[in-house]
């Protein structure tokens, strides 16, 4: 270690103004393929074709089947990739090994779970992913005839690179809360929050739809006994919104219990930000939820929604196969005035056929967020290391559209001097 700790002290830097969160993959199910954007000038844009490539197809060389009817897509801090195909009926699992930008090279790529799994868990239709503060996988089956409504938690017991053996898939909210098999819930996206709090985005019909909180306060490795699943939000709200469907959860990267979801209502599209203001663990009181953007505009449907920490909100568009960029630039809490939406991936040249679910794709070690790891970082990572968690007050006053995970560089959860050698590692390639 105290080699590599010396060759960080010797490089000297001059920090660099931060960027902001830039590179994303898109899920593409009629091209049968994942795309990544990623904004290399910082210009706010994707410029095309430069700033577009292939992540995964069929042509990978692992060998890993193509998808099919990608339906789901979440990313890790760490980089993990992890996206759900109705069709092949399979999760996977990628990683871009040697940082070319995609996961098509042999070991990139993997089923880590499948219909064959050992557990009989029903993964007929994956809707959502999300991730505990330990890295553990867990992926939302919204129920079909051969399927339940479940969320299922991942974990790769036996280390052998997979989920398919018999206990390596469980319950995490099941049937004590669903009902049996396909019930009248239509769960589809999850999120969890730094402590470890579960939200579903439901959009049944019946009064059903809105989100829920999942909470495993037994520590059982569930979070669907009496009193563990609440209602965060519904119809029921004092803020007056009619609650309908929609398929999109994402947690607020900037402001705290808070988080975005969209749906359609009388042929009006909305974006609402959901807070919870008293910490009363839902969002039903009043003000508690806002609409933050709307339009009744033909041919506009909006799939998935990316929060990011300086304050800009993506939305994928289906309809017109672009992504859309909102900046509240006059600081009113909303996306409503002149100028505060713009495109930031037209897909002119229609390389995308299909723009549904998008996440963030992180760049180990990227601490100030250029888009590159290289000497600028040194100082933002040990700013990271520094600054006090679990919110590193300290970095994001500097870096604010930036991710201090990303100097977690072991990838352990954990941000300390354990992360230094792995740092230099990305840092210098040896």
């Amino acid at each position: 270690m105290s080699r590599h700790i010396l060759a960080l002290a010797a490089i000297t830097v001059v920090v660099a103004g931060a960027a902001g969160q830039n590179r994303f993959i898109i899920n593409d199910r009629t091209m049968d393929a994942m795309w990544v954007v990623h904004d290399l000038n910082n210009n706010g844009q994707i410029g095309e074709p430069d700033e577009l490539h292939r992540w995964f197809d069929a042509s990978n060389a692992a060998g890993t089947p193509g998808p099919q009817n990608p339906t789901c897509l979440g990313i890790r801090h760490d980089g993990l990739v992890v996206m759900g195909d109705q069709l092949v009926v399979a999760i996977y699992f990628f990683r871009d090994l040697n940082n070319d930008g995609d996961a098509l090279d042999a070991a990139e790529s993997r089923i880590a779970a499948d219909s064959s799994n050992g557990s009989g868990a029903a993964l007929t239709f994956p809707s959502g992913v999300a991730f505990d503060s330990e890295g553990t996988v867990y992926v939302c089956n919204a129920g079909t005839a051969s399927g339940p409504d479940v969320i299922w938690k991942l974990q790769d017991l036996n280390g052998d690179g997979d989920m398919q053996d018999p206990g390596e898939i469980t319950p995490y909210v099941g049937e004590p809360f669903f009902g049996p098999g396909n019930g009248p819930y239509s769960p589809q996206e999850i999120a969890i929050d730094a402590n470890d709090v579960m939200y579903l985005r439901n959009s049944a019909s019946g009064g059903l739809s809105g989100v829920y909180r999942f909470e495993d306060l037994d520590g059982n490795g569930r979070a669907d006994d009496p009193g563990e699943a609440t209602t965060f939000f519904d119809s029921t709200n004092a803020s007056g919104i009619n609650v309908t469907a929609g398929f999109a959860l994402e947690l607020d990267a900037v402001r705290a219990r808070s988080m975005y979801l969209i749906q359609t209502r009388s042929a009006v599209d909305e974006l609402i930000r959901l807070t919870d203001f008293n910490g009363d663990n839902d969002a039903q009181d009043v003000d508690e939820a806002l609409i933050v953007y709307s339009t009744g505009e033909a041919n506009f449907s909006p799939i998935d929604v990316v929060s990011l920490r300086d304050g800009r909100v993506l939305l994928t568009d289906n309809s017109g196969k672009k992504v859309y960029v909102f900046t509240d630039t006059d600081g009113d809490g909303r996306f409503m005035s002149p100028g505060e939406r713009a495109t930031y991936f037209f897909n002119s040249g229609s390389l995308v056929g299909d723009v549904r679910q998008m996440s963030l794709l992180p760049i180990p070690g990227d601490l100030n967020c250029d888009g590159v790891v290289n000497a600028f970082d040194i100082d933002p990572f040990v700013l990271a290391l520094t600054s006090t968690p679990p919110n590193y007050p300290e970095y994001y006053a500097v870096y604010p559209g930036c991710d201090a995970l990303l100097a977690d560089a072991n990838g352990d959860g954990v941000l300390n001097a354990f992360d230094i050698d792995p740092f230099v590692t990305l840092l210098t390639g040896y």
